[in-house]
């Protein structure tokens, strides 16, 4: 029969062991990430979601390092995009949105999927349901300009490229070329 003891220390090993593997799993699924995104960030689509998936298997929330819900998730739903599996990269970025919904990236990506099938409708529904979701993030009132100029509609453009100049403002996350492009459409209207 076991003591007090004994019985403590082998429950501190068994944990011990646990908290081991899981950690070395945590590793496995930041490394997958981090090959991964190179691997993007490189053109190498069909090498990152591979190694997306691995990692996301192994962290199903896919913070993977980042400390972000769903950011794995997020660019795996983007290298199926970059290679126009539309409809899988958008349960991607839905699976996205579910873990982490403050998170504007995987809405964008979805929007920008849908304009890449120039299903134009169903980017309009989901920039709405972007912007009353998460309102004041610049790039969702830069592309529904876009959408917006393309149809001829040049004043309900500028008013939505005037809002991602304020909201810029606060924020200063639009890259410098929309920023850019922004200002150079304002100056001349």
């Amino acid at each position: 029969m076991l003591n007090c003891g004994k019985m403590r220390t082998i429950i501190f090993f068994i944990l011990l062991l646990i908290s081991q593997f899981n950690f070395s799993q945590t590793d496995k699924s930041d490394l997958f990430y981090k090959e991964a995104y190179e691997c993007i960030t490189n053109g190498n689509y069909e090498e990152s979601i591979q190694l997306l998936t691995k990692a996301i298997q192994l962290d199903s929330l896919g913070r993977c390092g980042t400390g972000i819900n769903g950011k794995a998730q997020n660019e795996l739903g983007y290298a199926y995009m970059r290679i126009q599996k539309f409809e899988l990269s958008r349960e991607l970025f839905n699976k996205s949105i579910k873990l982490n919904p403050r998170n504007p990236d995987p809405r964008i990506n979805k929007v920008t999927s849908y304009l890449l099938e120039k299903d134009v409708d169903n980017a309009k529904i989901e920039l709405d349901l972007f912007i009353k979701e998460l309102p004041g993030y610049p790039l969702a009132y830069w592309q529904k300009g876009n959408i917006l100029e393309n149809e001829g509609k040049i004043k309900e453009a500028y008013l939505e490229y005037r809002k991602a100049r304020a909201y810029d403002r606060q924020l200063k996350i639009l890259p410098k070329p929309i920023s850019d492009k922004i200002d150079e459409k304002l100056k001349n209207n």
